[in-house]
């Protein structure tokens, strides 16, 4: 009865957490186009931000926060007591998917298209939330399945913020901003669903920064935005795997994920720009 009863509540909470996420990315329709900026400088540095600048990341933390409410409803907690910092991990890809789905809504123009990339962003982002959900038990660590679509919708949103900011006219500072949280959340991600590695934190914060550098350099070289996607995004995923499994006195062949990721990103660069 009680698990009936934990099962009827993440049916309620989760509904409810649906409905304001479906509200909220509507209302970015209404959004202006052509936002009125405001400029101030901070050390010397002027920066330009507008209203808009800051809703993707209000209503990820808005997110998040709710995830919290949702995931506490999971059967698990019923034999556990209830651990913020066990759920933390899987708050990280909420949290980066609905700020990744938000600039691209917000960058989008306003047309049909647009609402055909609501639809499908909503229905990864709703997928996610019902994976995670499921892989807080250490039970669903065990289910390939959920752990795989983490994994390739975490990377999928990734490319679409990489190719979204490429078209934006969004300052570097900010892109900066956007590119270090996203490439941390899903580097450390991809590397607590695979047990026995250690330093997974500082491994996807080296990861992430160096991520980080090779964005801001590529902004300035002339690479059309699915090429310049595509590429850091193969990159992160060769980063995560190579530092992730470095070992001094380990021969460079001896990182065949690594090897695999970069050949296959080559070759998806160059495919992509020939077609």
């Amino acid at each position: 009865m009680e698990r009936d009863g934990n099962s009827s509540l993440y049916i309620n909470r989760f509904s409810i957490l649906l409905a304001f996420l479906a509200l909220s990315f509507a209302l970015i329709y209404l959004l202006p186009a052509n936002p009125v900026m405001n400029s101030f400088d901070i050390l010397g540095i002027q920066f330009e931000l507008s209203f808009q600048s800051f809703v993707p990341f209000l209503l990820a933390l808005v997110t998040a926060s709710a995830c919290v409410w949702v995931f506490f409803s999971h059967p698990i907690w019923l034999g556990e007591k209830l651990n913020l910092g066990k759920v933390f991990p899987h708050l990280m890809l909420p949290f980066i998917a609905t700020m990744i789905l938000s600039v691209v809504l917000i960058q989008s123009a306003r047309s049909l298209s647009w609402w055909v990339v609501y639809s499908f962003g909503f229905l990864i982002v709703s997928i996610l939330l019902r994976a995670e959900y499921v892989l807080i038990d250490e039970a669903g660590n065990k289910q390939t399945g959920y752990s795989i679509l983490v994994i390739s919708f975490s990377f999928g949103l990734f490319l679409l913020l990489s190719i979204a900011l490429k078209n934006s006219g969004i300052r570097i500072v900010a892109q900066f901003i956007f590119f270090l949280l996203s490439s941390f959340f899903v580097c450390f991600r991809l590397l607590s669903l695979r047990p026995g590695e250690n330093e997974k934190f500082l491994t996807a914060v080296i990861a992430s920064w160096l991520l980080t550098q090779f964005a801001v350099v590529l902004h300035y070289i002339f690479i059309p935005p699915i090429q310049y996607g595509i590429l850091l995004c193969g990159l992160l995923y060769t980063l995560t795997s190579y530092l992730s499994l470095y070992r001094e006195n380990k021969k460079w062949q001896q990182y065949p994920e690594a090897i695999i990721m970069s050949i296959v990103t080559i070759i998806l660069v160059v495919t992509s720009s020939i077609f």
